[in-house]
């Protein structure tokens, strides 16, 4: 009785065994980033690159590079392609993670223009910069179209821009004098756009970026803690803030509620409800820092990027792997000297 008794265990331990062996446990994931900033001592723009998410790095495209020139924004198509943007008509983008970066050539359509903003739909690419400045390009930068907009978008830094899929694209700006805020549609791939006036005199408001999930959820924020939410497409505005007298200056949109954003003074905010109410999270490292940069590879894990906010200059990278219950310091202000400008992160593929 004893000896079948063994057996029928035996064979349930290998029944057991083998069920469990052929379920595949979720692998936890991993990603690759990017952070650009200004330039150094040698005049060389900072490309800062991360292969084991976020916990160290190395410098990319010093060899590229041309001298004096600095990085505005950076974001990763997936874990190989990647563009950057930055002053004098500096644009670069790399196809295999970064070990070669290309400059691309727009001298065509922009030979000094500060490009502040990127935004990549399918094969399109969007770039953003001042006096009004929105172009793309359909095939992979080799050629550049340059967009229309009003008259009065000419004032302005276009800092934000969005292109949810190949037809109804957002961009935003500022400048120093009244009305200092402006907001774009175009319906049509950028043929045509719209000037949108928020609720409650909104556009008083500088603006320095747009985000959305699709063509109902949208979040444009930027001056002095304000922003404006939609879910239906833009039929209705909801305008929130000030939160505080610091500048929304990064933005990360997890779903239609779920977002979180960087600001002056080492605040990172998140909210869970589409900005009704918002989370203040512990920052780190050295203080008196504006966070310029923020992205997340989900709701665990992210980046946020730090620069002085006054002299002497310094950046610095920060990462949460809860939440933003913790933000550690992944790079310092003493090993970084100068200051960091925007944050992409790409998953790595398995």
């Amino acid at each position: 009785m004893m000896k079948r008794s063994l057996i029928w265990t035996t064979s349930l331990l290998l029944v057991v065994f083998a069920i469990t062996s052929c379920i595949p446990f979720p692998k936890a994931k991993t990603y690759r980033a990017w952070v650009v900033g200004q330039t150094d001592t040698n005049g060389i723009a900072m490309v800062y690159f991360s292969d084991d998410s976020g916990e160290t790095w190395t410098r990319q495209a010093m060899d590229i590079l041309p001298e004096g020139k600095s990085l505005e924004d950076v974001l990763s198509v997936d874990q190989n392609r990647v563009w950057a943007s930055g002053s004098d008509g500096l644009l670069m983008k790399t196809v295999n993670g970064g070990s070669d970066w290309k400059i691309v050539e727009v001298s065509e359509v922009a030979t000094d223009s500060f490009f502040a903003f990127l935004s990549i739909f399918e094969d399109r690419i969007w770039v953003s910069g001042d006096s009004g400045l929105v172009i793309f390009s359909e095939d992979n930068g080799d050629s550049w179209t340059v967009c229309d907009l009003p008259e009065n978008g000419a004032d302005y830094l276009i800092q934000g821009i969005h292109a949810i899929n190949q037809n109804v694209i957002y961009a935003v700006g500022n400048k120093s004098t009244p009305r200092a805020g402006i907001v774009l549609k175009s319906e049509n791939g950028g043929q045509n756009w719209d000037e949108i006036n928020l609720p409650n005199n909104y556009n008083d408001n500088g603006w320095i970026g747009v985000k959305a999930t699709d063509e109902n959820h949208i979040v444009i924020y930027g001056g002095q803690g304000h922003y404006a939410v939609t879910a239906n497409g833009g039929k209705q505005w909801v305008t929130g803030g000030p939160l505080f007298p610091k500048d929304l200056n990064s933005l990360v949109m997890m779903d239609g509620s779920t977002y979180w954003a960087a600001c002056d003074f080492d605040t990172i905010i998140l909210t869970e409800n589409s900005g009704i109410s918002w989370e203040e999270q512990p920052s780190a490292g050295t203080s008196n820092s504006f966070l310029l940069g923020i992205d997340a590879l989900d709701r665990n894990n992210a980046l946020v990027i730090g620069s002085s906010a006054g002299y002497p200059q310094f950046g610095k990278i920060l990462r949460t792997t809860d939440g933003g219950n913790n933000w550690e310091v992944v790079l310092s202000a003493e090993e970084c000297p100068v200051t960091l400008s925007h944050v992409s992160i790409a998953e790595k593929s398995m």
